[in-house]
């Protein structure tokens, strides 16, 4: 009955496929990708596309170890509305840990959206050490992937003995080059605005997704331009790791345009007489056809002179056009007020408590059986967390038990971090409100975002046999109310720079202000694709760690730099584009006398009032001084130092040795993988990672202390300064003495 069912709806299907022209909706026709910026000399119709996901790629960067203790894993991968697949298929590779056998055979199932599509072998008789990697490939019906897909690895329980436990330890693990293999056509969709992210951005993304620009000229408002736009899109790709493409020059051909979906900026004074742009009349946005590619779109952001380009990327970053149609001509953009310290979206305000239930989605705070709650959010980088232990999270929650049901709790974590537990008493199966205050650790806490996880867990007191099923009994019931709070109001905002470390966790300073009124950048005078790669993907980076657009964002050239001196400067370029790297950098990526003098800078006080944690030798100037005498041929450098331009602010580097080296410091700089090898005053970039040392140098600081806190923390950065200070207060204690004594003993003698 199953299959006849499947098959109707199989005939059903193709059917409708075959009507769909004549019904007036998106057309279907097959094609081969091709890759960025290549050139389609003849255009063909494509095959179609094929795509794999590795595991590693969905989030399983080590693989997945199935135990007694996580018997589930879920993960995620998408699938564009422009494609439908006609094919897939997932290939699991895994091994068994060998251990002591368990009562029943564990049946591993794969499932892709809550289906099921095969089950993985039961392991041998005899497992050999090391385990033997072994290999399982299942089907994926076309018909149940979707936009959005799951993909979950479970342990089938045995329905004659639901109730067991398999394992208590680790039992097969999962290899993270394990795929996820799709193919199909491609679908031709109409040019909305209104789709816009699409076909950029869509949610649910899987990989690293590449993003073509394309310009007519490199002129200061059209640089600006590209850099809202990437900022714009670093907003909407919801952490998506992004790849950014450039060229500059308009081809004369349209077929020779870049395959793909473009973002094309340029006036009409840059623009070939290309038939299918529009009218531009002022700041214009518009969505057409790629003539080079059938399948590909191009965002047109045009203007009559760059400053209308520049206009048109505003109006696209605040979405102030007309989206109903292909095209929009804006007559007048509304800039918003400049947002304050500290204001990014994507941060919580610790000026006050802040309630779970403006962190979490609508109906997530609510799980019915054993089930968990996470709760996600993000805090400035400037938190001064060193005098504190914890902060208080209020909760108050609802909760609806069985009687008998007296094992039940209510387990917290702080980014995987076990906090507390709270028991969970009996009830008559009414919900029940209660409040607690949990202390969590604030050590706990990373630098930027964080997870609190809320596990409602039933266990019930009523035989073994039927628990594990009265466990996800509906009428166990856990709610957190959206007034329940964390509160941050005691921990002050206070930082210490230059510090690299806090660039990759939060962008700070440059996102202090996350509009980007505080920040510049200085490129060459005629800056070249890997220039404009960094300082496109830049733009996206801090305005995705900030939730806001870069609207008040400046770029100047290295003559043009007092303009904007009083800013927080971002220096980009190679050591012969752009002579302000060397001006204001101390580590050049060579040995010489003027190298090992800049990064040798340390003034006799500082190094008598040395701070409590000197700089380990392997991350010392001695150690880059011999880095780079080693001639290990680096990428570049990206360093950060005090501003001499303005006080209380710094000038961050990124210098490449060619332009060459910058396309590849671009692979490198803006991979997580690497961001926690990000610390100190300098970075120094190779082809494979990233070295960091530690440099004395001047330093200032953000934020304020309280009196006692500041006082406290200056004796423990500097403990010889405790040493004068009981030095100076002897001596104060004993020439007072020295004044009462003598009189006292005159006192006593009387006259």
């Amino acid at each position: 009955m199953r299959r006849s069912i499947r098959a109707g709806t199989k005939q059903f299907f193709l059917l409708t496929l075959s009507l769909l022209p004549f019904l007036g909706a998106p057309t279907l026709t097959t094609a081969d990708p091709l890759p960025p910026f290549s050139v389609a000399k003849n255009v063909e119709p494509y095959r179609g596309f094929t795509k794999s996901f590795t595991f590693s790629e969905l989030g399983w960067r080590q693989g997945v170890t199935i135990s007694g203790t996580s018997m589930d894993r879920s993960a995620f991968f998408g699938v564009p509305p422009s494609q439908m697949v006609e094919q897939g298929s997932v290939m699991v590779r895994f091994s068994y840990i060998p251990q002591k056998g368990p009562s029943h055979t564990p049946r591993l199932e794969v499932d892709i959206n809550e289906t099921a599509v095969g089950f993985l072998p039961p392991p041998p008789a005899r497992l050999t050490s090391p385990p033997t990697l072994q290999t399982a490939t299942f089907s994926i019906p076309p018909y149940l992937v979707t936009p959005l897909d799951s993909l979950r690895i479970r342990v089938a329980k045995d329905p004659k003995h639901p109730c067991d436990t398999i394992y208590t330890g680790p039992f097969i693990r999962i290899a993270p080059t394990s795929t996820v293999s799709l193919s199909g056509i491609r679908i031709h969709f109409p040019n909305r605005l209104s789709d816009l992210p699409l076909p950029f951005l869509y949610h649910a993304m899987t990989g690293t997704r590449s993003i073509s620009f394309l310009m007519g000229q490199t002129d200061i408002p059209i640089l600006e331009a590209a850099g809202i736009t990437a900022s714009w899109i670093g907003v909407r790709s919801e952490n998506i790791p992004l790849r950014f493409h450039e060229r500059t020059g308009l081809p004369g051909d349209p077929r020779s345009l870049p395959t793909g979906n473009l973002i094309l900026l340029a006036t009409t004074s840059q623009t070939p007489p290309w038939t299918f742009l529009p009218a531009v009349g002022g700041p214009t946005l518009a969505l057409a056809d790629n003539p080079a590619d059938p399948y590909g779109k191009i965002l047109l952001i045009l203007g009559r002179n760059s400053g209308e380009v520049r206009t048109a990327a505003l109006g696209l970053a605040l979405g102030q056009f007309d989206a109903s149609g292909s095209v929009a001509t804006l007559s007048h953009i509304v800039l918003p007020l400049s947002r304050g310290k500290n204001d990014a979206p994507h941060w919580i305000d610790t000026r006050q408590p802040v309630t779970l239930g403006t962190l979490a989605k609508k109906n997530s705070l609510e799980v019915s059986g054993t089930g968990s709650i996470p709760i996600r959010f993000s805090l400035p980088s400037d938190l001064f967390v060193w005098h504190q232990t914890s902060f208080p999270l209020k909760l108050h929650y609802r909760t609806a038990t069985l009687p008998g049901e007296e094992r039940s709790h209510l387990d917290l974590l702080l980014n995987k971090k076990f906090q507390d537990s709270i028991p969970l008493p009996a009830t008559t199966g009414k919900e029940a409100d209660q409040e607690r205050t949990v202390f969590l650790n604030l050590k706990d806490l990373t630098p930027f975002r964080n997870v609190l996880r809320l596990n409602f867990n039933f266990r019930s007191a009523i035989p073994g046999v039927l628990s594990c099923t009265a466990n996800h009994n509906p009428r166990l019931h856990g709610t957190i109310l959206g007034d329940s709070s964390i509160d941050l109001r005691a921990i002050p905002h206070y930082v210490r720079l230059p510090n690299l470390r806090l660039v990759p966790n939060g962008g700070y300073p440059f996102t202090r202000y996350p509009d980007l009124r505080g920040t510049a950048v200085v490129l060459p005078d005629a800056p070249g694709a890997g220039d404009i790669q960094i300082f496109l993907h830049l733009m996206a980076f801090l305005s995705g760690e900030t939730g806001f657009p870069g609207l008040y964002l400046s770029i100047a050239t290295p003559d043009q730099i007092s303009a904007v001196k009083d800013r927080n400067l971002i220096l980009i370029g190679t050591y012969d584009s752009n002579p302000l790297l060397l001006r204001y950098g101390k580590a050049l990526p060579q040995d010489s006398p003027e190298t090992r003098s800049r990064i040798r800078l340390e003034s006799r006080l500082e190094t008598f009032l040395r701070w409590s944690n000197p700089p380990p030798a392997a991350y010392g100037p001695e150690a880059l001084a011999a880095y780079f005498k080693e001639d290990r041929s680096p990428l570049g450098v990206m360093e950060e130092d005090v501003s001499p331009l303005a006080p209380r602010r710094v000038i961050l580097s990124l210098g490449g040795v060619s332009e060459q080296s910058l396309l590849s410091m671009d692979r490198i700089l803006f991979d997580p993988r690497h961001f926690s090898d990000i610390f100190g005053q300098v970075s120094v970039v190779s082809p494979s990672r990233i070295h960091s040392f530690l440099v004395p140098e001047d330093r200032f600081s953000l934020g304020h202390l309280p009196p006692l806190t500041a006082l406290t923390f200056w004796f423990y950065s500097h403990p010889l300064g405790i040493l004068l200070v009981i030095l100076a207060l002897s001596l104060i204690l004993a020439w007072i003495l020295s004044r009462i004594l003598p009189n006292l003993a005159a006192r006593r003698q009387g006259p």
